[in-house]
């Protein structure tokens, strides 16, 4: 559907270059949710605008549907008002002074598409807001005010979607709720669609596959259950939720299991190393430790227990944080609220062998 080449773009700053986006490459199928996340200024909503025409990049082969939206080699580019591509911007974009109706109908005005009344109301109708087409834009909430901006870029049948971080400026409340309409709106479209967030959350709950991006390069792209339970690069563990990242060397492996040497002693893990040298590091999320007060009631109490002292728990709601010192590391531990251990000091807890995962030591990335 969409394919994107050795895309780079740098801008002039002070009269030096600085790449912003550098080399990038991937693909997007036909009706896949492709996510973009990274941490601010890793150049993923440069590469958003690259393939929406707003940016021109230095070199790049951009394909969609097989046509050249953009070919170094061919020394060829699309009209923005060409590209048959529809995109949300992070702050709406919506004009103030037209009705609801009108904001949506603009595109198809511009392009002077008759009988455009049909295909206003039933994209307003997708959105929600098919009864409030006489309203003011003004007078709408910034829920509603974001769901015109969508409802727009739907309205031509467009071959391709683009948001960019579209729902960062929503409360926390309304921002959860927007992303489960947006999923369900691009199922029910079968719209291909680019999403560009720093947010993990939204992009696992929303993505069929996730792009982690850093300082212009993609250092991985996977599915969203795997990206967060199995990354394979350490930016990602890192950058995506929270992780108990323990330095370690590689005593032996033997083809299912590895174990492998760290300040706290030695651990087993289920995953064979992946790193080209023995040294690295072994991540596992805080939600996926086991904690209790004796051994005998942890899951399994033969393989990988170590007891430490609990030095501060944090209620945040549904969770109970802990951080438990063992040796000279420590550890972050969650557990559900109703799970969480009465006030002691001395607890032991377990690292499942098949939720720690083996990464190598990070190498600059490229895509």
């Amino acid at each position: 559907m969409l394919k994107v080449e050795g895309l780079w773009k740098t801008y002039t700053v002070d009269g030096g270059e600085i790449p912003a986006v550098r080399g990038v490459g991937f693909t997007v199928e036909t009706g896949e949710f492709f996510t973009l996340l990274g941490p601010s200024g890793c150049g993923k909503s440069t590469t958003l605008r690259c393939i929406a025409g707003l940016e021109v990049p230095n070199s790049a082969e951009i394909t969609l549907d097989e046509i050249d939206l953009f070919s170094s080699r061919q020394r060829r580019s699309v009209p923005i008002h060409k590209r048959n591509i529809g995109m949300v911007f992070q702050s709406y974009a919506i004009w103030p002074h037209m009705s609801v109706y009108d904001n949506v109908d603009f595109p198809l005005k511009v392009k002077g598409i008759p009988d455009r009344r049909e295909k206003v109301m039933r994209a307003l109708e997708l959105v929600g807001l098919h009864r409030l087409e006489d309203r003011s834009a003004t007078d709408l909430s910034g829920g509603q005010q974001q769901r015109v901006a969508i409802a727009r870029a739907i309205v031509m049948d467009v071959d391709l979607l683009l948001f960019d971080e579209p729902l960062s400026n929503l409360d926390s409340k309304l921002r959860i709720q927007m992303r489960f309409e947006l999923r369900q709106l691009q199922k029910q479209l079968g719209i291909t669609s680019i999403y560009v967030t720093h947010d993990q959350e939204e992009a696992m709950v929303l993505s069929d596959r996730v792009a982690v991006m850093d300082d212009g390069h993609i250092v991985e792209v996977g599915k969203s259950q795997d990206i967060y339970l199995k990354p394979r690069k350490l930016f990602t563990a890192k950058f995506v939720g929270q992780s108990n990242l323990l330095s370690c060397e590689v005593v032996s492996v033997d083809g299912v299991n590895a174990t492998v040497k760290t300040v706290i002693g030695e651990i087993t893990t289920g995953a064979p190393d992946r790193s080209a040298s023995s040294e690295g590091f072994l991540m596992i999320r805080p939600e996926h430790i086991p904690m209790s007060w004796t051994q005998e009631e942890l899951p399994s109490s033969d393989v990988n227990v170590f007891e430490g002292t609990i030095i501060s728990e944090t209620f945040t709601g549904k969770l109970v944080d802990y951080r438990v010192r063992v040796g000279e590391f420590t550890f972050e531990v969650q557990t559900p609220l109703h799970h969480a251990l009465q006030k002691q000091n001395r607890v032991f807890i377990q690292l499942p062998p098949e939720r720690c995962v083996m990464l190598a030591k990070d190498t600059p990335g490229t895509s």
